[in-house]
Formats: structure tokens, sequence, C-alpha cells
């Protein structure tokens, strides 16, 4: 059978962290050409392991496999394919079970010869799903539930990436992390697939395309702005002016709260392949930080950002400001203070006391179909410590923000923070709030009279921080966040083809967009750069340097 693509190459572009959701890169076995009723070649088996035909669930006729059957009560069927010992290994694979009454065991052998892995899996059917364990050396624990496959009627692909301290496995485009492993090692030599006893388990099961390679791959990424020494890079906003061109601005400091940090610019006029040298936007005496961009339909490019003093016992807010450009982010205005109930000219503190309330934002500006803008912001009042999320709107262009044009969209008993906003095709609003529920869900509220009231914010599925979206041209969303279960809370993106409807049921297929091998890491920014090829905008704090990672609809599957 054909199974996955290479990864597309684009002239001049780095390669990124480790990403294990990027197509499998490297030569991939058919067993096609193969002799049938004899092991595949170049293999270690035991037990009733051949190749033969498998023209079934839907393969074309003349496909070949490699098949293992568990029918002896003396010893259990093994496949043992070696490859040149690594730290990392990607391996890809294409089963059916027309019998999975136990299951089957997929492992990387720190040797040809060790039957026991140094990561060890089991899939197991579960009706017409496939549980997910994993071997931690002493007990096997579930890591998870590949849903809607049926492994007796259907191919479905099995993709396990692995370094020496972490793994993933893909079952199904169903993805689950683990750092348990079967034993101590820092390299693998093989791949091992076997039954999960020595006795007869009812496991008939055939591998087909097979491939191995010594390397984790990424996707192609280009390299969009480096830090001088001594500075990093955080915090990315993007937006698209009318001509295509595509602007980022980004945070630049010495840590992740500095005392004087700045916002700089950066642009490209060929999708992202190459990028300018950047320009300053601001420097200020304390912290302007957590830059966004928003084009209106005029082609007034806005920016925003909020304003810290970190140097003041305790912390000051002084709150989110707004900067308008109208040649493209070449020269700026003024800034003007976004109003809001949540804090005052007083000075407001932040977080260790509440006197005068605090305020801060996190997504972009949208603009409404009235003309009408909202900004989202969070923070707390002068007379409640509870963090609470809350819209601003403007009716002349961005120029001006009343505070007593703010409404909430969600406050209570858990925190809700870093808003993003989103306008649908049909008007409607949808607004994701990161909170401090536990576990770490992403919550959504929405509004149907143009963001003059909002439904109570409710929980979804996905573990979600430090998030953004975009609406793409199809009318879905691209939502892309730090997983806080993953160590280092790498970059993930799932499509949300109707986001009108539920929200629930896509994490588990998730992509891993970029992931920087950092503690201090997300915080995406996207760009549809055409139809259905998007731009991802992540940072590494060790290296100084923000990216941008190139995705296509066919790396989310839905």
């Amino acid at each position: 059978m054909t199974l996955v693509a290479g990864l597309a190459i684009v002239a001049g572009t780095i390669a990124a962290s480790p990403a294990t959701a990027a197509p499998f890169v490297g030569s991939v076995r058919d067993f096609n050409s193969e002799a049938t009723g004899v092991a595949p070649t170049g293999c270690t088996t035991l037990g009733d392991v051949t190749v033969q035909s498998a023209a079934i669930a839907g393969a074309p006729g003349g496909n070949r496999a490699a098949r293992l059957i568990d029918a002896s009560a003396s010893n259990y069927p093994r496949l043992v394919c070696a490859s040149t010992a690594s730290a990392q290994k990607s391996v890809t694979m294409q089963l059916t079970a027309p019998q999975m009454d136990i299951g089957v065991v997929i492992a990387l052998g720190k040797t040809s010869a060790d039957t026991t892995g140094l990561w060890r899996f089991f899939l197991e059917r579960s009706g017409t799903d496939v549980v997910v364990s994993v071997f931690n050396g002493t007990n096997w624990v579930v890591i998870g539930t590949a849903p809607g496959v049926n492994p007796t009627t259907e191919w479905f692909e099995v993709r396990l990436d692995a370094s020496s301290t972490w793994a993933t496995i893909g079952v199904d485009r169903a993805r689950f992390s683990t750092s348990a492993r079967a034993s101590t090692g820092t390299t693998m030599e093989s791949v091992i697939i076997n039954s999960a006893g020595t006795t007869p388990l009812g496991l008939q099961l055939y591998v087909d395309d097979f491939g191995v390679a010594n390397s984790i791959p990424a996707f192609s990424s280009t390299l969009a702005a480096t830090a001088p020494v001594g500075q990093q890079i955080r915090f990315p906003g993007a937006a698209k002016l009318l001509d295509g061109t595509i602007v980022a601005a980004y945070y630049e400091g010495p840590s992740h709260g500095a005392t004087n940090g700045l916002i700089k610019l950066v642009r490209s006029s060929d999708d992202g392949l190459t990028w300018s040298s950047p320009i300053l936007v601001t420097d200020q005496t304390h912290d302007p930080r957590g830059p966004q961009l928003t084009t209106l339909n005029d082609g007034t490019l806005l920016l925003t950002y909020f304003y810290m003093e970190w140097t003041a016992t305790p912390y000051v807010a002084h709150g989110t400001f707004v900067m308008r450009s109208t040649d493209g982010g070449l020269t700026w205005s003024s800034p003007s203070a976004v109003g809001t109930q949540m804090s005052c000219a007083c000075g407001p503190v932040w977080p260790d006391s509440y006197a005068g309330g605090w305020s801060a934002h996190k997504g972009p500006i949208v603009e409404l179909a009235s003309g009408d803008l909202l900004i989202p912001l969070y923070g707390t009042t002068p007379t409640d410590s509870r963090i609470r999320a809350t819209v601003v709107r403007s009716t002349d262009g961005g120029v001006t923000w009343d505070a007593a044009n703010e409404v909430t969209l969600g406050v209570g008993s858990i925190s809700y923070l870093e808003p993003n906003l989103s306008v649908l095709p049909s008007g409607e609003l949808v607004a994701t709030i990161r909170t401090s529920a536990t576990p770490r869900k992403l919550y959504l509220s929405r509004s149907f009279d143009n963001g003059f009231t909002w439904t109570t914010p409710s929980a979804t599925d996905i573990p979600a921080e430090a998030h953004s979206q975009i609406v793409l041209d199809d009318g879905s969303v691209l939502l892309t966040y730090g997983n806080p279960n993953l160590p280092g809370r790498p970059t993930e993106g799932i499509i949300i083809d109707d986001p009108s409807g539920s929200w629930n049921g896509l994490a588990v297929r998730s992509t891993l967009v970029y992931d920087a091998a950092t503690t201090d890491q997300a915080n995406p920014a996207n760009i549809e750069v055409s139809p259905g090829e998007y731009l991802t905008l992540g940072y590494n704090v060790s290296n100084r340097t923000m990216s941008a990672i190139f995705t296509t609809r066919a790396d989310y599957a839905n």
C-alpha cells in the first residue's frame, strides 16, 4: 500500500525542534516484492511470522504484508527488525487484525537482541476503539484510547516517535505521550512487534507500509527573527496586510518578566519564506509586553500591548494600550489607553495585592461587520480579587476605548485568563479562555448579538494554555495552544470544522506543531498564508529565535 508522502522541503528553511506530528520522512517497506510464505527479509522472527497476500480491508489486489499469527502454546510470535542504533527513532506502520481477541505489543529495543525494549506499548481492541497502554518497567498503565478504530475490519496507522526520555505513540492520528520507560537506556536499535503471551491469544495481525527513521521529523520552518546576545524573544503576534505582506510583532527582553523589555516588528512579502530585519516599535521606561496585531478592513494596522512596572513592590500593571499605523507598521501613533473597570489611574498592582485592581490582555482586537472593535482583557476590579475575562468595545475604529463599554465574559470560582476572540462568518462571536481549573481545560463562551452579551463560559476537553486562534477562509477555526500535559508545554494545533458546534472530541487527534524543547514556550500566532496553508510563529528562548512553522490542512486530523 502507499503510506505517507515525504515532507515538503521549502528553500531556505531551517529545521525546527522535534515535532512528532510532522510527516514521516524515511524509506517505507511495502513487502509487495517479497516472497510469500517466508519470514520478512532482514528481520528475525519467532513463531508464525511470514509474508502473505494481504488484499484485505480495502487494500488493493496483489498487496502483501507481514502476517503474525498467535496459535501456539509454546511461544509467542515475534517480529524484530533492526536498524542503526540512534538516540531518536521514528517508526510508522499500517496494521489490521482480522482477529484481535487480546492485543499486540509494539516496542523499541535497545539492541537487536533486546526483547523488552526501552519503550513498550500494548494496543488492545475495545469494541471499535483501541486502548493504548505503556509498560513502566513494573506495570502496564493505560495512557489513552483511540476512538473509532476497528482493527478487525480496517487498516490503521501507528506512528511511534521516541527519544531516550520521552515517546509519543499515534494510533489512527490519536496521539499519546509518555515518559514511562520499560527500561533504562540512551539509544534504540530495533522495532519489536509481538503477541502478548505464550498461550494462543487469538491474534492474527498484518503489518504493512513499515518505515523506520533515525530522527524525529519536524515541520519545515524559517527563521523569522533573532534577538541580540543577552536578549530573548517571546509572545509573537501576527497579521496579514491588505497587500498580502505578513507582519509579526514580538517581545524582546532578557527574561520572561524583564524590567526593560521592548517590542519589535518584522515583515515578510513572500508568505513567510524570508523576513526583514526587525524595526523597533516601542521602547518605554518599563515593560511593554504581549504585542498583538490586527489589520482593519480599511488597512489600518493596530498593535496592542500591556504595560508592566516590575521594579515596583508590588508590581504595577499600567493597563493595555493601542497603537495605530497607516503605512503597514513602518511608523506608529502614540499609544492610547484602553478604558476598563478593572483598573484605575491610581496605579493598579499585580499580582500580590489588589489595591485599585489590574488588567492585562492576550488576544488581538477583532473587527465586527458594524465596524465596532472588541479587545479582550483579563484582570481584577478594585473591589474584587477574582480574576475575570472581559471585552471592551470601540466605536471609532480603535481611537478610544470607553470603560463604560466593557462586558464581562466570565468571573467565578476559577480564574478566567487570556481570552481570545473570533468572529465567525455567521456573525457569531466565540471567546476561548484559559482558566485555573484543574485539570487545565480551555473554556468557551459565545455571543449572538455582536458581543453585547455572552453565554456563561463552559469547559471543553482541550488541554490548552497560552492559546491563539484564527478563522480560516473556509469558516473553520485553527486553534494552536500550549499543552500543559506534555513536558515543556509545546505548541499543538487542531482545526474546528464547525466552530458553532461542539469543540470536544478533537484534542485527542491534535497536531504537535512546534516544540522548542524548553520550559518557557507556547503563546503562538497564526496566519493562513493561502487556503489550506498555514504559518505558526513559535519562539525558542534558549536560541533567542522566533521561527515560522509551516503546516497544511492535511496535517490536522479531525
